[in-house]
């Protein structure tokens, strides 16, 4: 039984995908601002109704907002959703409802309460829409990627996770090329391990909103 979000470690090289030191060396460079209204981005926040991780939810909410992207939450309905460690916020959309042609990217929160969502078809669809649309972002912290692997989009890739055994398990029966990493960024998909890691979450997406740009 998956009962948190832990630590990863580093352990493992992959040359197709943007990992360990490389990826710890990129996410070092500074990001600037955007100074131009047309690199604003939108982004969909997914967050579970009660138990999501509050650090997944405010550091990468604030880091992305405060370099001017622009963000909506979203959940099952619109009434107030609690974090683990107390933190409430009032969701300004319900997921059925999301026009996916609105946003450049979703990002989807972990935490115990992301469990919600790993069968959720909308959130499914959500996620295959981004993942396969050119110059869009589709991202997932600690329990949440288990929902980008139900929903297909992780067979093949490599990505990271809370590091369980059942989630590792996972993985590897949806074809996913598990790595014990903090974070993965594999093409437009981005993962992440744990809390500890939602500011290199962050950064991850804000450099891929950069380099998704110039491969444009």
């Amino acid at each position: 039984m998956v009962i948190g979000c832990g630590k990863n470690k580093s352990s493992l090289v992959d040359p197709k995908a943007i990992v360990g030191k490389e990826l710890s060396l990129l996410l070092k460079n500074p990001i600037l601002p955007v100074t131009d209204s047309s690199q604003v981005k939108w982004f969909v926040m997914i967050v579970a109704p009660r138990a999501f991780r509050d650090e997944e939810f405010k550091i990468p909410y604030e880091f992305l907002t405060g370099l001017g992207h622009k963000i909506r939450v979203a959940s099952r309905d619109t009434i107030y959703a609690t974090g683990l460690l107390g933190t409430v916020i009032k969701p300004q959309l319900v997921i059925k409802e999301i026009d996916s042609l609105a946003f450049d990217g979703m990002i989807l929160v972990g935490g115990t309460g992301a469990a919600i969502y790993w069968n959720d078809e909308n959130v499914h669809n959500l996620a295959r829409y981004f993942e396969r649309t050119p110059g869009k972002i589709v991202s997932a912290i600690c329990l949440a990627p288990i929902t980008l692997a139900r929903a297909g989009i992780l067979n093949g890739r490599r990505a990271t996770v809370f590091r369980d055994r059942s989630t590792i398990a996972e993985f590897k029966e949806k074809g996913v090329l598990y790595l014990q990493d903090d974070v993965v960024i594999s093409g437009n998909v981005i993962t992440a391990a744990s809390p500890q890691d939602s500011e290199k979450f962050a950064r991850a997406i804000a450099m891929q909103i950069l380099n998704l740009k110039s491969d444009n």
